[in-house]
């Protein structure tokens, strides 16, 4: 640059503190991935990973020209080149082989999906912050009658932010929300702004946006899609526990000071 190179030495304590504790959990991942698949026996077929591209598709839009499209900006959003695209994919078809022997789709089960893609649900927007004082400032700025959505983009947390707080509707019974979230938005009427709910990660507060009225369909006229609906929710979560296991169960030795504290603190540490 104007006639110095730039070094990877100049690079390198720049890189792994903007980056190196993600880079490190997906490479340990990876090898106690390979360790517990050998452990167990499994091995992934030709079309494992292909399949996991197919499900990320869907999962991001019906429409295939959309998904695709989706797909792109999501990559070029997290810094998913070819080869930690290729990576992760893999991964996930490991993880998908190791936790697909305790996926059970009860009567229960089945309802939970039923409620959640067929049953009322309601659409929030959500703000996370650190601390029950800054959750009480943002609604003094709502009382104020500042956009809920602005303050949202302006203080939230969470990864909704940038869409001013919004997220999909939810069911009642929908378990990738606390409880207490959900208790809170089926008891609001639409415009509403909740209290200070606590959660993981801090405080919410919440504003219904809208009602979204069941479709009326049938459990029976749709078992087949909800007991697929349901299989992929059961892996998806117990993808992320194992995942989550594997990481933390990682014996390190890291020998750089700063990458060696940041994983600390990433993973929960003083």
């Amino acid at each position: 640059m104007e006639g110095k190179p730039v070094r990877m030495s100049d690079l390198e304590p720049l890189l792994l503190e903007m980056a190196g504790t993600q880079a490190l959990a997906e490479i340990v991942l990876d090898r106690r991935l390979e360790l517990e698949m050998t452990r167990r026996g499994l091995s992934l077929d030709a079309g494992a990973v292909e399949q996991e591209r197919r499900l990320l598709l869907a999962t991001l839009s019906p429409n295939a020209d959309d998904a695709v499209r989706l797909l792109s900006e999501l990559r070029t959003r997290q810094g998913l080149g070819r080869t930690r695209f290729d990576a992760l994919l893999r991964r996930n078809a490991a993880l998908r082989r190791l936790v697909r022997d305790e996926v059970q789709v009860t009567d229960a089960a089945l309802r939970q999906a039923w409620e959640a893609l067929h049953g009322e649900r309601r659409q929030p927007r959500l703000i996370v912050t650190p601390t029950l004082a800054q959750a009480e400032h943002a609604l003094r700025r709502v009382a104020r009658g500042e956009s809920f959505a602005d303050i949202a983009v302006d203080m939230s947390t969470d990864v909704s932010a940038s869409r001013g707080g919004l997220i999909e509707p939810i069911s009642a019974g929908d378990p990738s929300f606390p409880p207490a979230v959900r208790e809170a938005l089926f008891s609001m009427q639409a415009g509403e702004v909740s209290r200070p709910i606590m959660v993981d990660g801090g405080f919410a507060l919440l504003r219904l946006e809208r009602l979204v009225p069941g479709t009326g369909r049938t459990i029976e006229e749709e078992r087949e899609p909800l007991t697929e609906f349901s299989r992929r929710r059961q892996e998806r979560l117990l993808m992320e526990q194992l995942a989550r296991r594997l990481v933390d169960e990682a014996s390190l030795t890291i020998l750089d000071d700063s990458l060696h504290d940041a994983w600390r603190r990433s993973r929960g540490g003083e």
